[in-house]
């Protein structure tokens, strides 16, 4: 039964900045090819969460990471050789390292071409008096599950509650979805313990609702918090917002892609 629809795909260089919106994806039991590759590490953190993140410095979320490679991080190379001989729990070889080379640009506009380069982190610390470190991993980098959802009726229904636009991206989701079911805007907190379709291949589990931090209260254009929106999350919704998925089975996934539910 298809349920609905994926509105849109995003996914995050680099943990904790600006994500980017893509057409299509590889989704592999480890998340979206290309998500939080590399993250910035504290030397003070706390042992079971280092990153440094817009809790720590706001306008982190306004950094800007890009692809050198673009396109050619999008989908590995030899997909459909790999579904033509499918067999469960093989991954296509994903790109050199090389391929990952990620540029950041900051909110002032300085650039760096890579951000593994001394003077990124260099001028990062002198901007947050903290010992920093990059980290990267082609397996990802997350908080709980590898791969985040929401619908844009939960996050219109928020900001209808709390008489304020709401700009999707404060979720840091990987799918934004549309609903065919209209009477319930959290629909997705219910698909917990159940399966679902995505396209042709992808297949996942919805494990748990997302318990949200204070990145949600900070606008993605300006880095300006609005702590209400978690306040009324805790009130109201136990602080969740959206759901956390595990990959089943690997896939493709369009933009538009009709969501199943098994």
């Amino acid at each position: 039964m298809q349920i609905g629809t994926i509105e849109s795909i995003w996914r995050y260089p680099v943990k904790g900045m600006r994500g980017e919106e893509i057409p299509h994806t590889y989704t592999a039991f480890t998340g979206l090819m290309g998500d939080r590759i590399y993250g910035v590490v504290a030397a003070d953190g706390d042992p079971g969460h280092p990153w440094h993140t817009g809790r720590d410095q706001e306008a982190f979320v306004l950094y800007k990471a890009s692809y050198e490679s673009g396109e050619k991080l999008l989908l590995p190379k030899n997909l459909d050789a790999t579904y033509s001989e499918w067999e469960p729990g093989i991954d296509p070889i994903y790109p050199d390292t090389d391929a990952f080379k990620v540029s950041v640009e900051t909110p002032e506009g300085a650039t760096y071409d890579d951000i593994e380069s001394p003077a990124f982190i260099a001028d990062l610390e002198k901007i947050t008096g903290r010992s920093l470190r990059v980290h990267v991993t082609q397996r990802g980098q997350f908080d709980a599950r590898p791969v985040s959802l929401i619908s844009l009726s939960a996050v219109a229904k928020l900001g209808e509650d709390l008489g304020m636009d709401i700009d999707k991206r404060r979720f840091r989701a990987n799918f934004y979805v549309e609903w065919n079911n209209h009477d319930d805007p959290f629909y997705e907190l219910s698909l917990v313990g159940k399966t679902l379709k995505i396209g042709k291949w992808l297949e996942m589990a919805i494990v748990e609702r997302d318990p949200r931090c204070t990145m949600i209260t900070l606008d993605p254009d300006t880095a300006v918090a609005t702590p209400k929106l978690l306040q009324h999350l805790g009130r109201n919704h136990g602080g969740d917002a959206g759901v956390f998925a595990a990959v089943l089975q690997r896939g493709w996934v369009d933009k538009g892609d009709p969501i199943i539910l098994k």
